[in-house]
C-alpha cells in the first residue's frame, strides 16, 4: 500500500475544501477587507432594517441646524467596543454631506483616527495631514508651528467643519493641550463653524480634563447601547446573504449566535467572528453550519483567547501559571496557597532550567495572572500568622490541560 505524500495530502485537503465551499465572499465577514463603498452599502442595509434607529434619530436632531444656518454644539458619543459608533458616525456624516451639497451649504467633515495611543504632537500632525497643512510626519518643529499651520490651512474656509475625533482618550501626553487647541483656540482663529464630534469607549473620559477646558467644552452626549439579540439577527442575516452560499446555514443558527452574543457582550464584531469561525469549521468538516458547529466555534474562540495570551506571555509568567496548575492538580482541584504554588513553580523551573524569581516577585506574577482572568487570587488574613493568597482556577478542565500542554511545548517539554 502506497503511503500518501505530503503533496498528495495537501492536494486532497484543498480539493475537499473547494468541493464543500460554504464561504462565498469572506470579505463580508471582516469589514476591514471591504472597500469604502461596500462598507457604506452594507451599513445602509443594516440601518434600513431599523438597527441603530434611535441613534440615527438623535444624530439627525443634533445636526439638523446645519441645514438651516444654525451652529450645533459639540457632540460626545460613548459606547463599548463593537457597538458601531465609528461606522454609524461615518455613514451619517457622509449622508449629511450629500444633503448639504444638495442645498448648497458649505460643509466639510474629516475623521481623525486615534485608535492607537499617541502624544499630542503626533495627533496634531495627523490632523494637519488631514487638513492639507502637512504632507508627512514632521520632526524638529514645535507644537505652536503645527497649530499655526492648521489655522493657515483653514483660514479661507467659511462653511461648516465637522471634526470627528475617534478614540479621543488615546491622546496620552499633553491631552489638555490638544483639546485646548481644538476647543478654545481654533474656533477663535478661523471663520469656519467648527463642530467637534468625540467618540470614546470610556464614559469617564471628560472627568479628567483640565477645568478650563471643561468649562469651554459644552457637549451633547449620545450613548450607544450594546446590540440586542434582534439587532444582531438583522446584522447576521445580511452577512450570511452576502458572505455564504445559500442553504448552508441551518435554521436557528443565526438566532443562536445572536442570543449568545447579546448575553455575553452585545458586540457585533464578535458575533460576526463567531459566524465566520462556524462557517470555517463546517467547510473543513464538509457539512453545513449547524447548531453543534456554533457550539464548537464558541468553545474554540473562548479557548483561543487564553492560549494566544499564554503563548505570547513572558516565560516567567508562563512558568508561574504552570506552577499554579500543577499545585491545584495535586490538591485535586481545591484552592491552594501562595507557598504551595511557589513550590510547584520552583519545581517547574528546575525541570526547565529557568531561573527562579523571589517569593515577592512570584506574588506579582500571580497578581498579573489574576488581572488577565487566568486565575482568581483572594487575599486571606490568618491573624498573627500573616496574610496569604488563596488561588483558584475557574476555567474548564479541558482548557486547563491545553494551557499546561501549551506552556510545556513552549519550554520544549512533553507530558
Amino acid at each position: 500500500m502506497e503511503i500518501p505524500t505530503v503533496r498528495s495530502k495537501m492536494v486532497s485537503q484543498i480539493q475537499h475544501m473547494a468541493s464543500h465551499a460554504i464561504i462565498k465572499d469572506r470579505r463580508f465577514l471582516d469589514d476591514e477587507q471591504l472597500i469604502r463603498s461596500e462598507q457604506l452599502a452594507v451599513l445602509e442595509e443594516i440601518f434600513n432594517a431599523n438597527v441603530r434607529d434611535a441613534e440615527i434619530h438623535e444624530l439627525s436632531s443634533h445636526f439638523a441646524g446645519i441645514l438651516r444656518g444654525d451652529h450645533p454644539c459639540h457632540l460626545a458619543v460613548w459606547g463599548k467596543t463593537g457597538t458601531g459608533k465609528t461606522l454609524t458616525l461615518s455613514y451619517f456624516l457622509t449622508l449629511l454631506a450629500e444633503m448639504a451639497r444638495d442645498q448648497n451649504v458649505a460643509f466639510r467633515h474629516e475623521q481623525l483616527d486615534l485608535s492607537t495611543p499617541r502624544p499630542c504632537f503626533r495627533a496634531l500632525n495627523d490632523l494637519a495631514c488631514l487638513l492639507g497643512a502637512s504632507k508627512r510626519y514632521k520632526k524638529g518643529i514645535s507644537l505652536e508651528e503645527l497649530m499655526l499651520r492648521i489655522e493657515a490651512a483653514l483660514a479661507d474656509y467659511r462653511g461648516y467643519l465637522i471634526l470627528f475625533i475617534d478614540e479621543v482618550d488615546n491622546v496620552r501626553r499633553d491631552r489638555d493641550t490638544f483639546l485646548s487647541f481644538l476647543v478654545r483656540r481654533l474656533p477663535q482663529r478661523i471663520q469656519a463653524k467648527l463642530v467637534l464630534v468625540f467618540a470614546s469607549n470610556r464614559l469617564n473620559w471628560p472627568d479628567h480634563l483640565d477645568p478650563r477646558v471643561k468649562s469651554f467644552l459644552k457637549l451633547n452626549e449620545l450613548v450607544f447601547k450594546p446590540y440586542d439579540a434582534l439587532d444582531l439577527q438583522h446584522i447576521l442575516r445580511i452577512r450570511v446573504e452576502k458572505a455564504l452560499h445559500a442553504g448552508t446555514v441551518q435554521a436557528g443558527v443565526i438566532e443562536k449566535i445572536a442570543a449568545l452574543a447579546s448575553q455575553d457582550h452585545g458586540d457585533a464584531r464578535q458575533a460576526v467572528a463567531l459566524l465566520a469561525r462556524g462557517a470555517y469549521l463546517a467547510e473543513k468538516a464538509g457539512g453545513n453550519v449547524t447548531l453543534a458547529v456554533v457550539d464548537e466555534a464558541a468553545t474554540e474562540i473562548g479557548t483561543d483567547r487564553y492560549l494566544t495570551l499564554l503563548r505570547s506571555a513572558p516565560v516567567q509568567l508562563q512558568a508561574a501559571m504552570a506552577g499554579v496548575i500543577e499545585a491545584i492538580s495535586r490538591s485535586r482541584g481545591a484552592a491552594v496557597g501562595t507557598g504551595e504554588a511557589y513550590d510547584a513553580y520552583k519545581g517547574f523551573c528546575q525541570a526547565t532550567g529557568l531561573r527562579c524569581v523571589s517569593g515577592r516577585a512570584f506574588a506579582d506574577l500571580l497578581a498579573e495572572l489574576d488581572m488577565y482572568s487566568l486565575l482568581r487570587a483572594r487575599v486571606l488574613s490568618r491573624g498573627r500568622y500573616g496574610r496569604t493568597r488563596e488561588i483558584l482556577l475557574d476555567l474548564p478542565a479541558e482548557l486547563i490541560e491545553k494551557m499546561l500542554s501549551t506552556i510545556r511545548m513552549n519550554f520544549d517539554l512533553r507530558q
